[in-house]
């Protein structure tokens, strides 16, 4: 077989346990790459959840499936736990493994308000780049988990249409959209459902929304959802957590279904309600 191997170079324990797993494989006569997945027959992701994510979603067009070994803190998405690395890679040699595929989004910066639309006005282009934070040139991006529009220091006002109709305004920290894969991430802690990752849908999330609580909303995933900044100066584009660009006011951003799918890979079929009992312990709960 051919494997991919990804580690993260924050975790020690994730360096450690790489240098294990290739003498192993090597043993065993496996191939073994670190970039490029494409051609490979899986991937190993060690880390936490951030390591897989960013990962499948860099790598998303080798449609390999990754498989997380745990070597951060809660692990909610990785199939196994550092310590068992040597029977997961066991397994994957024998193929005894499930396949989940799941949703992403993606969002791009357009200039011009989406209420534009609906009073029949034409509206400036998608713009060839928007700059990150870094000053790299960017206009489109994908997630796995969420992305949110919020203000980095004031609270922020934001405007929402979901299919060029007026849906929500929220005056606060900001809004997230998320895929059911990150139901239990950032959309969980502000108060969204949990999502099985295999319903494919749009989670739509106020952050501390200034006066009566304003509930998650879930939509159905070909929805087109826009988010037009009426009101803020420091408001950012965050994506899963680690990439961060600056919207501008009368700027909009454009959240739509993605056009690729994640492959993540279990060793049991009911993973996903085995770990929200492991990781929360809901089961226990009275």
């Amino acid at each position: 077989m051919k494997f991919g191997i990804v580690e993260s170079k924050d975790i020690s324990a994730a360096r450690e346990i790489s240098g294990e797993i290739t003498k192993f494989l090597d043993v065993k006569g496996h191939e073994i790459v670190r970039e490029r997945f494409g051609g490979c027959d899986v991937v190993l992701s060690l880390g936490g959840d951030g390591t897989l994510i960013h990962a499948a979603c860099a790598n998303i067009e080798a449609n390999v499936p990754f498989f997380g070994i745990n070597a951060g803190t809660l692990g909610f998405l990785t199939a196994a736990e550092a310590s068992e690395w040597q029977e997961a890679v066991n397994k994957i040699i024998k193929s005894d493994y499930v396949i989940s595929e799941r949703m992403t989004i993606e969002a791009s910066i357009v200039d011009g308000s989406p209420f534009d639309i609906a009073q029949g006005r034409q509206l400036t282009p998608l713009r060839p780049a928007a700059p990150d934070f870094a000053g790299r040139a960017v206009d489109s991006f994908r997630a796995v988990n969420e992305i949110v529009v919020k203000g980095m220091y004031r609270v922020v006002s934001l405007a929402i249409l979901v299919n060029d109709q007026r849906f929500l305004t929220i005056t606060g920290d900001g809004v997230l959209i998320s895929t059911p894969t990150g139901s239990t991430a950032y959309s969980l802690s502000s108060g969204g459902p949990i999502v099985d990752p295999e319903v494919d849908c749009l989670l739509v999330t106020p952050i501390n929304a200034v006066g009566l609580p304003i509930p998650s909303v879930v939509l159905p995933s070909d929805d087109v959802i826009e988010i037009d900044v009426t009101q803020g100066d420091d408001v950012s584009l965050v994506v899963d957590g680690q990439e961060h660009v600056k919207v501008q006011k009368s700027q909009r951003v454009k959240v739509t279904k993605g056009r690729y799918r994640v492959k993540f890979g279990y060793f049991d079929k009911h993973h996903f309600l085995k770990a929200l009992n492991a990781k929360f312990g809901l089961a226990l709960r009275q």
